[in-house]
């Protein structure tokens, strides 16, 4: 957990870094609106052919279920079936609408509902809308006195339109109460027997905004689409009405823009430059292999808007340094802080005087006191046995991985003061000092000295003549795990945790994770 967390430091750190450098060096990039607006577009330019290729796949599907309607006039719930789950399964698409001499037909997705019109009589000025549930079910109805596009009212200006181009581009209102305007596409097709039917796909403006919000990070950005049939299609982006009042006022400025484009040799991608309402404008016209009726684009933007919003993506790496810094920075705190109070605790524990720590030897082992009779020496062999020491070295680890506890070597189960003489004898130098510096070395190899350091008190005691050991552990901040050999002679870790008064293994990992997950992932 610790390792984790110093990784997370250092990559917060090197972001942070990495993004001051990248603010330094952008920062003293010159930029120029003609620049920006020539990135801006190319940008946009690969979205906008995303769209169009979704265009043309929705396309050659309505195309397709189109030719699968038989009847001259088809049924209203097999013609929601059909286009919903078309509608359903396209990023963009808001609703189809179908007309001819017989009938007019539309279908609009709105959130979880669905909005749909069928009529029949051709000759009524009135459109009969019903709202549909998410399966299709009826739960409202109202009429509309407005018409709606493609429609019967406008059915016959359409079809002229369509003679001189294939598709028809245009932005009209929502025939639906509350929904904002949208962006269509009409063309003909035919059904089963062969007779013409004028379809149309329809789309949301402001969703397509913010589709393409990710390229066009400017406060009033405007995007005009050319036609095939040089036609310019404005999406409105925005429900600012201040906005739309401006775009309005742009409208001449850019027909002529691009008027003048048409007419260039080659077509070629140029930008403008041009004073309207006290301030500069820029308009980037790019071409595009043709699709689905449309061989371009313009996009219009202030060269203020320009200015502003390169110095805000400038901005956007300093306060992404300044972020991680500060994350960086907290955590170092909180490092020291959590290093200075470990030592303090350290520094803290009080050492029991004799008469005290005689109170606690006649109180027996608990949850937190625990004895052993020696470091090495084995009372039954009469030997030095050093499998004891890993004893210890267990003894410790148990309460390390709970709630901490003292450690007293030279004192028996029974309570009886053995000393420590006998482990003496085993060592080169025969004394406490000696004994410490072989015990913390056991401990610094199997547990690490920064451990050793922060987690252990060693204190010694001449009781009648007989030196033992108090050693007083804190519980780890982090898991810790006992090294040693099985009976094949590989090395294995092993989990000991403090339960009553016996250092207890848990040997399950499932249970150890667990453990771990409850008593250090805080």
């Amino acid at each position: 957990m610790g390792r984790f967390k110093f990784i997370i430091f250092g990559i917060s750190l090197i972001i942070s870094v990495g993004s001051l450098i990248t603010y330094w060096i952008v920062s003293k990039e010159d930029s120029f609106s003609d620049e920006i607006i020539s990135h801006t577009s190319d940008a946009f330019k690969e979205n906008l052919n995303k769209f169009l290729d979704s265009v043309t796949l929705a396309v050659d599907e309505l195309n397709s279920n189109t030719r699968s309607i038989s009847e001259d006039t088809p049924d209203m719930e097999q013609l929601n079936k059909l286009y919903s789950e078309m509608i359903l399964s396209d990023k963009y698409l808001m609703g189809i609408a179908l007309s001819d001499e017989k009938f007019s037909y539309i279908i609009f997705r709105e959130k979880s509902t669905w909005a749909t019109t069928f009529d029949i009589d051709m000759t009524d000025s009135t459109s009969e809308w019903k709202r549909l549930n998410n399966k299709l079910e009826i739960v409202s109805e109202w009429t509309d006195v407005a018409t709606s596009y493609p429609s019967k009212s406008n059915i016959k200006e359409i079809e002229e339109r369509l003679k001189s181009s294939q598709f028809v581009w245009n932005v009209n209102d929502s025939p639906v109460p509350d929904s904002p305007n949208m962006l269509s596409i009409v063309f003909n097709t035919k059904n089963q027997k062969g007779e013409k039917i004028i379809t149309g796909l329809i789309y949301n403006s402001l969703n397509l905004s913010r589709d393409f919000a990710s390229v066009l990070k400017y406060e009033k950005p405007l995007v005009s689409i050319l036609a095939n049939n040089k036609k310019i299609v404005t999406p409105i982006i925005t429900t600012d009405s201040s906005s739309i009042a401006v775009y309005g006022k742009l409208g001449s400025q850019i027909e002529s823009i691009v008027e003048n484009w048409y007419k260039s040799d080659g077509l070629k991608s140029s930008s403008f430059s041009y004073e309207k309402l006290s301030q500069i404008f820029w308009t980037r016209v790019v071409s595009l292999e043709s699709k689905v009726g449309i061989n371009g684009f313009a996009v219009t933007i202030s060269a203020q808007d320009l200015a502003k919003t390169e110095q805000k993506q400038e901005q956007k790496y300093l306060y992404i340094s300044i972020l991680f810094a500060l994350l960086s920075l907290i955590f170092f705190i909180f490092k020291m802080r959590k290093s200075k109070n470990t030592s303090k605790k350290i520094a803290e524990i009080e050492i029991p005087s004799t008469e005290e720590l005689m109170g606690i030897i006649s109180k027996g082992e608990t949850e937190y006191v625990e004895f052993k009779s020696s470091l090495r020496w084995d009372y039954r062999q009469e030997i030095v046995n050093k499998v004891l020491e890993n004893v210890i070295l267990k003894s410790i680890n148990a309460f390390a991985n709970a709630k901490g506890g003292k450690l007293i070597i030279g004192v028996d189960d029974d309570m009886q003061i053995l000393g420590l003489q006998n482990d003496f004898n085993t060592l080169k130098k025969q004394d406490a000092d000696y004994f410490e510096l072989h015990l913390r070395k056991l401990i610094n190899n199997q547990y690490g000295i920064a451990f050793s350091n922060e987690n252990l008190r060693m204190s010694f005691y001449n009781i009648d003549d007989k030196i033992i050991c108090l050693i007083q552990i804190i519980a780890a901040e982090n898991p810790i795990f006992l090294k040693t050999k099985n009976k094949q002679g590989a090395e294995v870790e092993k989990f000991y945790v403090r339960s009553g008064n016996a250092s207890q293994e848990i040997s399950s990992l499932t249970e150890i994770n667990e453990y771990i997950n409850i008593r250090f992932d805080k």
